[in-house]
């Protein structure tokens, strides 16, 4: 009935308005020129509908293409827009804080207090708070985890027996509920303390309540029923101090108790209205003026007011943000939106009316809120993909990094390479003289030895290691041939190519077979290898026939061109090692023995810091290593004898131009004697001996009992062992008996690694790298004998900056005590067998080492580098997948209030686990690799294909009959097992090679046996299965590409002014990508103000211009808190 009446009311409405356009057209005719009007109008509208349809029928889907969508412009007809363009949107987040901020400079004070507690270093027991008195309370935080009644609880636990009533409260920030226990007197108090181990749960404290009148206090929850009376005179005594009151409150209290040594009463009322009003009364004792306050408790005594460790001026803000946030407007506009992560603070410059700028508080990309309040960085960072809305791909930044020149996104990630991986400092080492290179290279290092070290990797399990997958990834192509060759894997006895050219003086190296160790023990014995004068001018060098070790002198090109930053060269296959050492200005290269004449092609990179230019020195030298046996014999003999000498040669060789040098070093020098002079060494009980001494003296003496050492050496080397115990001055670590050690498995490796000061070389390309002086090399300089065999470290690691994103984390007492905590909780999780203790590192470099580790576990042991300092762009379903392999790692990092050892260092963990992770190559993939005609059957010319991936070349015909016969045989199983098709037996094969046809779905085989290879059949075949698992190693799961510091400035900023204007203005001169301004500046010096002006104006001339997310010079924040301004609005 109701759809009629509505159909009714249509039909009326449309005969209204057609009634309206009859009567208009009427009209219109009826005027004298209406009729023409009518025509012309009917003319126009005909024309226009025929040019229409002739429009369309020339519109086509080219002309459409060509205008609107050139992403299908191509010979596939298909769009690339999400391959050829830059991932799109991207988001940048920022982290801020305001240092100087006193509400967050209390809650780090409580923090350092917290720390303090659990080091048992601050065990705060007296109130100092204003008329603080004893309460008849008791706090149990966080709240007692049980529903049940009072009865039930005095039954079950012995703090509950004299208890008058049990409440909850929320604590003092609101983040958590407590537990209040109530009791008549303060004496039932201290009996229930007496019990609180009755409390079974570990993470509940029980705590003795104070009443304050200092409401102030932030740690203070008031009360509404309970007043403070202060003032009352000594000589009136506290009996009754109802009797102050006038009549009318005599009934008006439910309890009052009285603490005389104070003059202080405390009241509890009956009612809100009472409460008030005794709040309000003026009562005066003989003339002294008695206060009332109301009442609050506390039960945690520690003064927060006290923040001397966190001045305002320590943590004083210089804008770095807002110059940051000018920069990416300059340089990178394309960004989309731009989110800053604080714990509720807003600058007080920012326009919050940007439509683009997003503040994002803690609480709202923390899963789990209890973590909160946090002030460590690593926590905000682990959970900054939770940000809402965020982009997949976002680039992260800290405050003090801005951009220095045009940036887009393939300097972060691009389709063909993958994500840009910026690397610079080499992690620090996980124990004492055990660098990373050492961790699982097949020998036992004592100094690597401990749990810290994985036990060397496993090295010193006595077993077999194999290496890992991730250790056989940085092998070249080609080394694996040659493992079991022991004469490529080792240039001497005991001496691996790996360990060449480390920056380590091994003295089992320094002989001429290996070079002297490249350079690591100095250029002492250089006068023994060829040398060759490196001239710019000429473009061929011969090296004498059998000889197999070379260097060339660098110093004229290097003083001509400047500084060696690249080298190149090919035929690796000769190459045992070469290196540059930057400091010696020499390059040495040792060859194999054996191949006849080649000729090597080298190409050096040099660059003129102060002309800015760059050259390059290309020559060809020619080599021939073949040598006869007499010669070889020769040469053998002479390395003997050269090892079996005690004295050591002190004449030095210096490449270098004398005119180069100062003129007083031109004058003769007397030569130094080279006897070693052995004092009478005075008896020694054994066991009084440290370890170390006497497992190097058990070693002098298997040498002795060997042969290995004479009489006269063995005491020579016994003599240096007890002048080191006399100076106490250095440990040996252990020296591995040589027929114990196992084959090195970082053979011919070349890896390109600045610390190991090598010339690297994957495939044909090498880089070159200075190589700084050791303690060893110093003392050869100085004519003093090399007194260790074992390898021994150069150099301490140290990070070039403070890390942390914010000033906290950089230095000062939370730095301190975190740290302390950390080495207590681990004491016996890592126990280091070292003479030694192992140093406290800073929590950075301990929560790198964290995660080397489990990495290590995880993809395998390599040397890891720590990423630069600048903006990260990181994707967040990666992170995700990431916190999800390791979910209990990432919830303890979430968890900590402060930095600290055991967290996962957010872009060392993402990166490496981007470069780390791997995925298997499945049988689908290869089958639609292979199906190049995609005909769903491979072909006999794809099978051909198959068989080049699955089997070394070149192939012949009993490898391809081995491939078929792998296919015939599936396919009986494979028919047997199908019962709705035959289609894979040979027999339905032969029917279907007659009726085979181009364009046919079926395959015609040279063999005629051959079943069809379809995908189905491939997928099925567990033969090809295996094949494909055995030939197919996993491969990387995300594409990557590591880059250096090039594009970066990192300028660490003190309180030194030529400094820091130095620093400025090389960036000024240099102008980088991307720039980081690490602040280090001691606030508390008067030059600290002239610094931050010199900064401030290089801001200005950096980025003079404001931004959008600026508010005008004149106008700021009227509040301060995210919570504030919610509050107002």
């Amino acid at each position: 009935m109701f759809l009629e009446e509505n159909y009714r009311a249509y039909l009326t409405k449309m005969r209204t308005f057609c009634k309206f356009i009859q009567r208009q057209a009427y009209t219109i005719l009826s005027y004298k020129y209406g009729t023409t009007l009518f025509f012309f109008g009917f003319v126009l509208i005909v024309v226009s509908a025929f040019h229409f349809g002739e429009t369309v029928m020339q519109w086509s889907q080219k002309q459409y293409i060509t205008m609107f969508s050139s992403f299908t412009d191509n010979v596939a007809g298909h769009s690339f827009k999400h391959r050829l363009c830059s991932p799109m949107p991207i988001d940048v987040v920022y982290t801020w804080v305001n240092g100087s901020d006193p509400e967050l400079i209390s809650k780090l004070q409580r923090v350092k207090i917290m720390l303090q507690t659990q080091l048992n270093e601050s065990r705060v027991d007296t109130c100092i708070f204003s008329d603080c008195v004893p309460a008849d309370l008791i706090v149990i935080d966080p709240q007692f985890p049980t529903s049940l009644p009072l009865e039930n609880l005095r039954q079950k636990y012995s703090l509950f027996n004299e208890a008058t009533d049990v409440t909850t409260i929320n604590n003092t920030d609101n983040s958590r509920m407590v537990t209040v226990v109530s009791y008549d007197n303060e004496a039932a108090v201290i009996r229930a303390l007496k019990n609180k181990d009755s409390i079974s749960w570990k993470n509940n404290s029980v705590n003795k309540v104070y009443y304050t009148s200092d409401w102030t206090l932030p740690q203070g929850v008031l009360l509404k029923d309970v007043i403070i009376m202060s003032g009352i005179p000594f000589k009136h005594g506290m009996k009754n101090v109802k009797n102050f009151f006038p009549s009318v409150y005599q009934d008006v209290f439910s309890k009052i108790v009285s603490f005389e040594d104070k003059g202080v009463a405390v009241l509890h009322v009956k009612t809100k209205a009472v409460f008030e009003e005794v709040l309000q009364l003026n009562l005066t004792i003989s003339g002294k003026i008695i206060s009332f306050a109301a009442a609050s408790i506390v039960w945690d005594l520690n003064d927060y007011s006290r923040t001397e460790d966190f001045s305002p001026s320590r943590f004083e803000d210089n804008e770095e943000l807002r110059y940051s946030l000018r920069s990416i407007e300059k340089f990178a506009p394309w960004v989309r939106n731009v989110f800053i992560v604080t714990n509720g603070q807003i600058p007080s410059w920012l326009n919050l009316d940007n439509p683009r700028l997003h503040i994002v508080t803690h609480e709202d990309i923390f899963l789990n809120k209890s973590y909160l309040p946090t002030f460590s960085s690593p926590a905000i960072e682990a959970n900054l993909h939770r940000i809402p809305g965020i982009s997949d791909k976002f680039i992260y930044l800290n405050d003090d990094v801005m951009f220095g020149k045009e940036v887009w996104p393939d300097d972060f990630y691009s389709h063909s390479t993958g994500q840009k991986v910026y690397l610079t400092w080499p992690t620090p080492n996980c124990a004492e003289n055990c660098p990373a290179m050492w961790i699982k290279d097949g020998y036992c290092d004592k100094s690597c030895n401990n749990s810290r070290c994985d036990w060397d990797g496993g090295d010193c399990e006595g077993q077999q290691n194999q290496p890992s997958h991730g250790h056989m990834a940085n092998l070249w192509p080609g080394e694996l041939d040659l493992q079991n060759n022991i004469n490529d894997m080792y240039c001497n006895t005991g001496c691996a190519n790996s360990w060449l050219a480390d920056r380590y003086c091994d003295q089992s190296c320094n002989v001429y077979s290996c070079g002297f160790d490249i350079g690591d023990c100095g250029l002492k014995n250089f006068n023994e290898i060829h040398k060759i004068e490196l001239l710019p001018a000429q473009r061929v060098y011969r090296v004498p026939p059998s000889k197999n070790l070379v260097y060339f002198n660098l110093t004229n090109a290097i003083n001509l061109f400047g500084e060696v930053t690249s080298a190149k060269m090919d035929k690796e296959e000769l190459v045992r090692k070469a290196a540059i050492s930057l400091h010696f200005k020499v390059m040495t290269i040792i060859l194999y023995l054996n191949h006849s004449e080649t000729t090597i092609s080298c190409n050096i990179t040099f660059h003129n810091k102060v002309l800015n230019a760059t050259n390059k020195i290309s020559f060809n030298l020619i080599v021939n290593t073949n040598q006869s046996r007499a010669l070889k014999a020769e040469l053998e003999k002479a390395t003997a004898t050269q090892e079996s000498i005690l004295s050591i040669n002190e004449t030095e060789s210096i490449i270098i131009k004398l005119n180069q040098m100062p003129e007083s070093l031109l004058q003769p020098n007397p030569k130094r004697s080279s006897v070693v002079l052995v004092e009478k060494i005075p008896n020694i009980t054994f066991d009084a001996l440290p370890k170390d001494i006497k497992d190097q003296l058990d070693f002098l003496k298997q040498r002795l009992e060997e042969g290995e050492l004479t009489e006269k050496g063995y005491k020579i080397h016994k003599y240096l062992l007890w002048k080191i115990w006399l100076n106490r001055n250095q440990s040996m670590p252990d020296i591995q008996n040589e027929k114990d050690a196992k084959p090195h498995t970082d053979t011919k490796k070349m890896v390109l690694d600045d610390i190991h000061n090598r010339l690297v070389r994957k495939s044909s390309t090498s880089l070159l790298f200075n190589t700084p002086r050791s303690n060893e090399v110093q003392q050869n300089d100085k004519h003093e004998p090399i007194l260790h065999k074992s390898r021994n470290l150069m150099s301490a690691f140290q990070f070039p900056f403070k890390p942390g994103v914010f000033p906290w984390e950089k230095s000062g007492p939370l730095v301190e005590l975190q740290a302390k905590l950390d080495v207590l909780k681990n004491k016996e999780q890592y126990s280091v067998h070292s003479v030694k203790q192992r140093r406290l590192l800073d929590t950075f470099a301990d929560s790198i080492l964290n995660v080397n580790r489990i990495y290590n576990r995880m993809f395998g042991y390599i040397t890891r580098k720590v990423p630069a300092h600048m903006p990260h762009m990181i994707d967040k379903n990666i992170m995700a997948e990431l916190q999800n392999l390791f979910p209990e790692q990432w919830a303890i990092t979430s968890s900590h209030k402060v930095r600290s050892s055991n967290d996962m260092q957010f872009a060392f963990a993402y990166f490496y686990y981007l470069i780390g992770v791997k995925e298997n190559i499945t049988a689908e993939q290869i089958f639609d690799e292979m199906d190049t005609d995609s005909s769903g059957i491979l072909s006999d010319r794809e099978i051909r294909t198959l068989a080049t991936r699955l089997f070394d070349l070149p192939l012949d015909l009993n490898t391809l009959l081995k491939l078929e016969n792998i296919f015939i045989n599936c396919s009986k199983s494979f028919s047997s097992s199908s019962s709705s098709s035959s289609e894979s037996s040979p027999s339905s094969v032969l029917s279907s090679i007659n009726k085979s046809k181009a364009g046919d779905s079926t395959e015609k085989y040279y063999e005629i046996n051959m079943p069809q290879v379809n995908r189905e059949f491939f997928l099925t075949c567990p033969e090809i299965q295996q094949l494909i698992q055995k030939s197919f190693k996993p491969k990387p799961k995300y594409k990557h590409v590591t880059s250096g510091d090039g594009e970066i400035a990192f300028k660490m900023i003190k309180t030194n002014i030529s400094l820091v204007v130095a620093q400025l203005d090389d960036i000024r001169k240099h102008p980088k990508k991307f720039i980081c301004l690490n602040d280090n500046i001691d606030h508390s010096l008067a030059e600290a103000k002239m610094v931050k002006a010199i900064l401030n104006d290089f801001f200005e001339s950096m980025f003079p211009m404001q931004s959008h997310f600026e508010l005008p010079k004149e106008y700021r924040n009227r509040f301060l808190h995210l919570h504030e301004l919610l509050e107002c609005t």
